[in-house]
């Protein structure tokens, strides 16, 4: 193609480009012009190509930029900078590095576009193209303001606004005024911000910029907003949506809907503020603004948060996440990460408050977002705070103040002061509490951040209250309510009313406080603020009692608890929500109306009191496992009934229902004919239990009493824990003195007399379900010692049931619901080296576990999971549909949950995730189990929480099974092997697993184990199963399907190829395989007549192995019945491989 030809297609391609790229079809358009530089490229040297070359970089740059390919178009865009360059226009040289600059900042690259913007800037003023100077200048504000380097933003804007202001764009001046205003409000600087809003506007009106005028009166709603003027920033707000209505500004109506929403938010009007945010929602999705759709969704999870609605919070938060991670919305993410947050933070579930808020951190950190960076420190330090670890939490605020400092955010300055002195409060150091409020105080005055004026004022009135200086607290509490009248706050005026209600209290003007509280009791009422309600509702009860007023004291506690259970329905669903409001809120109330029902003597309302806060939430588990209908009482008294019928076809047996607190024991026995008995013990003035011994304090009595029980030495106990509880590596480290022993007798005499003693002549059936308080459950109960010295288990089978409620859900299960066949054992995983807590451990093999599921699984008749087979993967598998399963393994000594063989690992360490079955995991899975035996150290343990124990035994339990056993310490290691052994052989016998325990425990102490750390540490929790069923299926297994396999096999296979065998070399080891595989890793094993021989794998000499399969296989068999053959070979040399076998598996 000559030259002429070659210009003309240039031409052309050039006009289809330009062509395709303006109707919209920009991908097909740089398809077509990437082709043209390629031959453009070719042609470089000939002057008349020059242009062309450079107008299809610009073209390609333009579809590129279009089409959110910013990548092609950095690339385009630095081709023709050289070419602008080479040539001398510095006119486009500069405007191009305007937009280059952008594309950077789009890429998050903010070092590279201040970098091209700053070139730009020096290039236009060079050549006094005054119009793109002042876009750079602007752009670069922008870019400091987007990296909270709010002062060098405000520069950049007064250089840009010079040149407006001597070119009289007046349009351009008042968005500048506008980028003006919304800098220094951001530095708290609010008498300045409204300043510059108020010069856009006037120049918006006079030029008749009707979108611009919205957009001031929005930014003057915001301005008063953070003010705390809310009255003021609702008439702004107002005024810009009107306009925005008026002019058909969807996008711009939306925000304020929006604005609207998080205003009567603040104000406590959250039906308003739902409304308002649902419109904007609405609007956003029709426009298909998934970003404003995300912040919507953020600010509906923020005011369910606020409403007590803690399930929708969360759903909501999780929406807006979602759409922000799918759109790469960064700093949205690490709002919504926040946000979570801050939301498991409100009930307690910390571990996952600190997850989410570092997830937030982690993402302002790198993207450079120092005003983000800073609250989340700040929220990490609440956090702490609130786990009580003050100085941890004073760290983080103080780096969070830092940075405020620094970037010059004043207001959030001002709220690192107030957390500071609310720590300091907690700690107790009152004067620097006071110095630290004083000084968010100050700011907030300077800056005329009402609402955070009133909730320092609010703060130094609770400080001086705890202080006992109550004229200086009434004063400072009635400076803040007096600020959230004049503002409109009624959220925060309900909760200063209840704090002057405390306040009064204190001060013994009972009259006054009631006046308070009633008023706070209105206003939440007003606002639908059902949290602050229930604790209005509470300081009312406490009120009334302290005047003996019993009827309205026992008024206002169902009526707390009917706001409690309100709540709680809230986050019904959510398993950490409900124990973590109960756990924080929910203890009060309902231990109080215990208290007064009991001393009353309405003794059957207590118990249905103690049952409204006994494993409600394993309940609700339950009820969802076996799609039951729901079992509970509510807090209506009229609900109350049917707890009579629940121990009806439990067979002979009785309950004994446990409930403490510091000085009572309460007593109920439930016998199956419907009786209900009440007894009550009380420690008298000495702390005394008659002749048995003092007890400080119940409650801590029955919690740590038990505590290191059954600790012993390695060298009698493989160490099955998992954690730091660490059994010691010899006798010598236990003390095993006779003040030691006698010391626990005493405590087992003693708990016998404190429960069952006072209920002895009730207890005449063979078998007690006991229904223990949430602090026993590291009692022994089976070897508790009565008045003649015999242990309670010497005449009692025992049991225990999480909760009445969760006895009968098992009971009324579906009768197909559990399997009736199937085992799975689980023995010695394969763990060795990971990482636990951070840290990585070594975890010693388990011979002893390995030897017990190896045991179990001969009696059923089933292969155990063992070493490396015994993966996580294959574990939750295989449990989904069994009707016994079994661990032998290592375990967590807090929680219980299990350590298994890890399946693969990104890391070269495994991570608990990839070995550890939690929770979680079991959680996760439908369970059929009729019987889950954990035998691993602590198996009982958990976490002691209001709702009971929160433990791996609670999580099978609430995934399906039926009945689980489970350890209350660490186990001997001959005494447990002998134990399980007896158990099974009882259980298959035909035996309850409760007459299997009872009689395992009697043959323990009679045959040589009579310590009570070995015969006592497993308890049985839920329903007195048995597994005849299961062993029926097994023998007719064996007897329908085995027996006659195996005779064919003799027949068919083994006799005629026996002499094979014999020919080649069939051998048996007299040693282990983990031995020979020891002797043979890494070699070439070459079996001969009667032997075997070892020797280094050679690489292959004719290249890569040509592995194939041999005709006559060698094999050689192990003690532990591991079988190894030789069944390969290379072609090429001749070397042979073996692989392994479990006989079971071949």
């Amino acid at each position: 193609m000559d030259n002429e030809e070659g210009l003309m297609v240039s031409a052309i391609v050039f006009g289809v480009v330009a062509y395709l790229l303006n109707t919209g079809r920009g991908l097909q358009a740089m398809k077509l012009g990437k082709e043209c530089l390629i031959f453009l490229t070719s042609k470089a040297r000939i002057k008349e190509y020059h242009w062309f070359y450079g107008a299809i970089n610009l073209l390609m740059f333009d579809a590129a930029y279009k089409v959110s390919n910013y990548t092609s178009a950095e690339r385009y865009a630095k081709e023709l900078l050289i070419i602008y360059h080479a040539s001398s226009d510095t006119l486009k040289e500069g405007r191009l590095s305007l937009v280059l600059g952008q594309i950077y900042q789009k890429q998050n690259e903010f070092e590279k576009a201040r970098e091209y913007y700053q070139k730009a800037a020096d290039i236009t003023r060079s050549t006094g193209d005054k119009q793109t100077e002042e876009r750079c200048y602007i752009m670069i504000g922008n870019l400091f303001n987007s990296l909270c380097e709010y002062h060098k933003a405000e520069e950049y804007y007064k250089k840009a606004l010079t040149i407006t202001v001597s070119n009289g764009e007046r349009d351009r001046e008042a968005t500048i005024y506008g980028n003006l205003g919304t800098i220094v409000q951001s530095l708290g600087e609010y008498d300045r911000a409204e300043e510059y809003y108020k010069k856009a506007l006037p120049i918006r009106k006079e030029i008749g910029d009707r979108e611009g005028e919205a957009a001031d009166y929005g930014n003057l709603g915001t301005l008063f907003h953070s003010l705390g003027e809310y009255k003021k920033a609702q008439e702004y707000t107002e005024k810009a949506l009107a306009i925005r209505k008026e002019i058909g500004d969807r996008e711009g109506e939306a925000a304020d809907y929006g604005n609207l929403g998080t205003l009567f938010h603040s104000l406590g009007e959250y039906k308003k503020s739902q409304e308002y945010t649902e419109k904007a929602l609405a609007v956003r999705k029709e426009i298909g603004d998934r970003e404003g759709e995300a912040a919507d969704y953020g600010n509906l999870g923020t005011l369910f948060h606020s409403l007590g609605d803690y399930k929708k919070a969360q759903e909501y938060t999780e929406k807006a996440l979602a759409i922000r991670k799918q759109i790469g919305d960064r700093k949205g993410e690490a709002t919504g990460y926040g946000n979570l947050g801050t939301l498991f933070q409100s009930f307690g579930e910390y571990k996952k408050a600190q997850e989410y808020t570092e997830k937030a951190l982690a993402i302002r950190k790198e993207i450079g977002d120092r005003e983000g960076e800073a609250a989340d420190y700040g929220n990490l330090g609440t956090l702490f705070q609130s786990l009580g670890e003050y100085r941890k939490a004073q760290a983080y605020t103080e780096n969070s103040l830092l940075i405020r400092v620094e970037i010059g955010d004043r207001k959030g300055e001002a709220a690192d002061y107030g957390n500071l002195g609310a720590l300091f409060h907690s700690l107790g150091e009152y004067r620097k509490a006071q110095t630290y409020t004083e000084n968010a105080l100050l700011i907030r005055e300077e800056i005329g951040d009402r609402g955070g004026e009133a909730a320092d004022y609010g703060n130094l009135g609770a400080l001086f209250h705890s202080l006992g200086e109550y004229t200086k607290a009434k004063d400072f509490t009635e400076k803040g309510l007096a600020i959230t009248k004049e503002i409109g706050d009624k959220k925060g005026e309900a909760a200063l009313y209840g704090n002057l209600g405390a306040l009064f209290h204190s001060l013994g003007e009972l009259e006054k406080a009631e006046f308070y509280f009633r008023e706070a009791l209105l206003k939440c009422k007003g606002i639908g603020d059902s949290m602050t309600e229930f604790k209005v509702v509470c300081g009312l009860t406490v009120l009334e009692l302290a005047q003996f007023n019993l009827e309205e004291a026992f008024s206002y506690l169902f009526q707390s608890i009917a706001k409690f259970e309100k709540l709680r329905n809230f986050v019904k669903g959510n398993d950490y929500f409900q124990i973590s409001l109960l756990e924080n809120y929910g203890v009060f109330p309902y231990d109080m109306l215990i208290k007064l029902l009991s001393f009353s003597g309405n003794f059957t309302h207590a118990l249905y009191v103690e049952e409204l806060r006994r494993a409600r939430a394993l309940a609700d588990l339950m009820t969802s496992q076996y799609s039951a209908k729901e079992f509970q009482f509510s807090g209506d008294p009229r609900s109350w009934c049917g707890i009579h019928h629940i121990m009806k076809g439990e067979g002979i047996c009785s309950g004994l229902y446990l409930s403490v607190d510091d000085e009572d024991a309460r007593i109920w026995i439930l016998k199956t004919s419907g009786e209900i008995h009440f007894r009550r013990k009380r420690l008298d003035s000495d702390r005394q239990f008659g002749n048995a011994g003092s007890v400080p304090d119940l409650k801590v009595f029955f919690s740590e009493s038990f505590l290191h029980f059954g600790i012993l030495p390695r060298d009698v106990c493989e160490d099955r824990s998992l954690n730091d509880e660490r059994v010691p590596t010899s006798s010598d480290d236990v003390n095993r003195s006779p003040s030691t022993h006698n010391n626990m007798k005493k405590n087992l005499r003693l708990c016998y007399e404190i429960i069952v003693a006072p209920v002895a002549d009730l207890l005449k059936e063979p078998e007690i379900i006991i229904v223990p308080d949430s602090c026993m459950y590291q009692v022994p109960f089976a070897a508790l010692i009565d008045e003649g010295g015999r242990y309670l288990s010497e005449t009692f089978k025992i049991r225990i049931a999480p909760s009445l409620t969760t006895l009968k859900l098992i009971k009324d299960s579906p009768p197909n619901y559990h399997s009736q066949s199937g085992a799975l054992i689980v023995g010695e995983p394969e763990v060795s080296k990971v990482i636990y807590k951070g840290q990585p451990i070594f975890l010693e093999p388990l011979p002893g576990a390995r030897r017990e599921a190896e045991m179990i699984g001969k009696m059923l008749g089933v292969p155990p999971l063992l070493g490396r087979h015994a993966t996580k993967k294959a574990v939750i598998e295989q449990m989904k549909s069994v009707a016994l399963i079994h661990f032998a393994a290592h375990g967590y000594a807090e929680r219980g949950e299990i350590a298994l063989c890890p399946v693969s690992t990104t890391n070269n360490i495994p991570q608990e995730e990839e070995y550890l079955l939690t929770m979680a995991d079991v959680s996760k899975v439908q369970l059929r189990a009729k019987l889950v035996v954990l035998s691993c150290c602590h198996s009982g343990r958990g976490e002691t929480k209001v709702e009971g124990v929160i433990g791996i035994a609670r999580a099978f339990l609430g995934s399906g099974a039926r009945s689980v056993l489970v350890a209350r310490w660490a186990l001997n290691d001959e005494s447990t092997e002998q134990f399980m052994n007896r158990f099974y052989e009882f259980l298959f016998r035909g035996e309850s697993a409760s007459e299997s325990l009872h009689e395992v425990r009697k043959w323990m102490r009679n045959n040589g184990f009579p310590e009570v750390e070995k015969w006592a540490p497993f308890m049985l929790i839920g329903d007195n199963v048995t597994l005849r069923a299961l062993k029926k299926v097994e023998k007719a297994v064996k007897k329908v399907v085995f027996q006659p396999v195996k005779k064919v096999f003799k027949e068919v296979i083994e006799k005629p190829v026996k002499s094979v065998l014999r020919a080649v070399g069939l051998k048996k080891v007299r040693k282990t395989y983990r031995e020979f595989q020891k002797e043979v890793v890494h070699s070439r094993v070459t079996f001969t007549e009667d032997s075997y021989r070892a020797e280094k794998i050679n690489p292959c000499p004719d290249g890569q192995h040509d592995i194939v399969k041999t005709e006559q296989p060698v094999e050689i068999r192990f003690e532990d019945n591991v079988i190894v053959l030789q069944d390969s070979y290379c072609r090429k040399c001749g070397q042979h491989f073996f692989n392994t076998k479990h006989k079971d598996e071949l």
